[in-house]
């Protein structure tokens, strides 16, 4: 069952009902309609009030809908909630009340709009109906699950904001609402969450908010407005998170020092099973000089422990079959972040390459062709969904992970040896937080709710395989590759870099603004008209 339909009560909803017109003899017998009147200029629509014998006598308003051909019936009640007295001497007040309802619908209809009122929870639950409708399996023909997930979450958070207390409440009608009444969302989810996050700022972030104003929003435009159950004047007023001043925008990418050690580690160390820190994520020292003048002082050698085949066993032990699997899937790990650091490939990507979208660049010389290869990126294996081509320097550690996997052509590059299909996410996951831990970026926390490792960064940076790309993006760009190469190597916009990676620098820019300046004609960009004429020259 939905979030809406747990939240919403029958006797909330709105005591309007519609049926087709060819059930309403079913419900309208001449036991239920009692002291029934014609509605003075309604009989075009065959509205007429009556007490309904089966709701104890209370006048209701009853008329068709000729555009629909849908029949209401609206119990009549001030707006003070008083109803007329439900016996014949009421007939007078009902009749008034009747007279304003069939206006006000009349003129609904006559707009286009529904006659019928919705509710914030009926609201949420068709909206969140029709997003889990559009789940499926295939690239850009609908969302994800987790991203249904996502949604529901947010929609759980909108409808907690109005339950709470002298909030507006689930079974409000969506067209009573006051246009601003999300202007305090933002404080109070500050305040349900309570945590901040590791430089001091309070959660959720503006980008999360900002996510939950878009849903809300979309909530609103594409179910009540839609359906015409409020107008464009009654869509609320969609409030928008402000990003602090001194927020950076620029993604979360590893430093030259901290690329060089997470790379060093994870070669000499994690991909051949040993460790340098203790079960417990201590680091285990140095060894000790055992000749010479030095003796008894720590060298430069690392203790290290085996933490996959087991501890103080020589090289000659058995080694598990489990084991030895689970040491090739971290040299494929290795190999993904390298592939990764040296393409700038988004990692949904990389996970579903396979060996059929690698082939050479014939425009290079043999030696060149030997470190670089072309990758073909397939429109549904895009972000984006655009088809697009790169080119990168990861010819030799294709071909280490082809004689480890002896993938086919049609298989994906990085799978698992037991069964040939994809990694998991939890190896994947798991991989990366244990590089970062060996390199010394990162300390284990607390697992999670969902019992999942969990590490913290040490510089607070939010490192995922993401990084990677975000990384390459940033040396590139410091290398001096051209904005625009960049960006079609990584199918990306120049905007998008420029607002989260590029950062112009004028003192270093000096040498590529004066390329092909000598070339051009004699005195095209001359200083010579800036010389005294009076003023001679040594």
């Amino acid at each position: 069952m939905s979030i809406g339909r747990r939240l919403v009560k029958a006797s909330d909803l709105s005591e309007s009902r519609e049926q087709p017109v060819s059930k309403a003899l079913d419900n309208t017998t001449p036991k239920r309609i009692l002291d029934r009147c014609d509605l003075q200029g309604g009989r075009a629509n065959n509205a007429y009030v009556f007490r309904d014998g089966q709701r104890g006598g209370r006048w209701c308003l009853y008329f068709i809908n000729k555009e629909t051909m849908q029949r209401h019936r609206f119990v009549l009640k001030r707006s003070n909630g008083r109803l007329p007295s439900p016996t014949p001497d009421g007939l007078d007040d009902a009749l008034e009340l009747a007279l304003e309802k069939f206006i006000e619908l009349k003129g609904k209809t006559d707009r286009g709009e529904a006659v019928r009122a919705m509710t914030i929870a009926e609201m949420v639950t068709r909206f969140l109906d029709k997003e889990e409708g559009r789940i499926s399996n295939r690239p850009h023909e609908g969302i994800t699950a987790a991203r249904y997930r996502l949604l529901r979450n947010q929609a759980k958070h909108f409808l907690e904001f109005c339950c709470r207390k002298n909030g507006p409440g689930a079974s409000k009608q969506v067209h009573l609402l006051r246009r601003s009444f999300l202007e305090t969302y933002q404080r109070w989810r500050e305040d349900t969450t309570g945590e901040n996050d590791k430089q001091g700022r309070k959660l959720p972030r503006p980008t999360t908010l900002n996510a939950e104003f878009s849903t809300i929003r979309r909530m609103f435009k594409e179910v009540p407005l839609r359906h015409g159950y409020i107008t464009g004047d009654q869509m609320p007023e969609i409030p928008r998170a402000k990003v602090p001043k001194d927020k950076s925008l620029r993604r979360s990418s590893l430093s030259e020092e901290e690329w060089i050690q997470l790379e060093k580690t994870s070669r000499l160390y994690w991909t051949q099973g040993i460790s340098r820190y203790s079960a417990t994520g201590e680091p285990l020292g140095y060894k000790l000089i055992t000749r010479g003048q030095n003796k008894g002082t720590e060298s430069n050698t690392p203790i290290t422990r085996n933490n996959l085949f087991g501890v103080n066993k020589d090289k000659h032990a058995r080694q598990s079959k489990r084991a030895t699997r689970q040491k090739d899937h971290r040299l494929m790990l290795y190999l993904a972040m390298r592939i990764s650091m040296e393409s700038g490939i988004r990692i949904g990507s990389l996970r579903q390459m396979r060996w059929s979208h690698i082939s050479a660049n014939k425009t290079l010389s043999n030696e060149d062709q030997k470190i670089w290869c072309l990758i073909e990126v397939p429109a549904e294996n895009t972000k984006t969904g655009r088809h697009y081509e790169l080119s990168a320097p990861c010819a030799r550690h294709l071909e280490h992970l082809k004689r480890l996997t002896k993938g086919k052509d049609d298989e994906l590059l990085f799978i698992n040896l037991n069964n040939r299909k994809a990694l998991s996410d939890r190896i994947w996951r798991d991989g990366l937080l244990e590089m970062l831990v060996e390199a010394g970026l990162a300390n284990w926390a607390e697992d999670d709710s969902n019992n999942c490792r969990k590490a913290e960064v040490k510089s607070g940076k939010s490192l995922s395989w993401y990084s990677f790309r975000h990384t390459y993006i940033t040396l590139a760009l410091e290398r001096g590759v051209p904005i625009a190469t960049v960006c079609s190597n990584c199918d990306t916009s120049i905007q998008y870099v420029q607002e989260h990676y590029f950062h112009y620098d004028a003192k270093r820019a000096t040498e590529a603004l004066i390329t092909g300046r000598k070339r051009v004609p004699k005195g095209g960009f001359s200083a010579d008209w800036m010389k005294d004429p009076y003023v001679k020259e040594d």
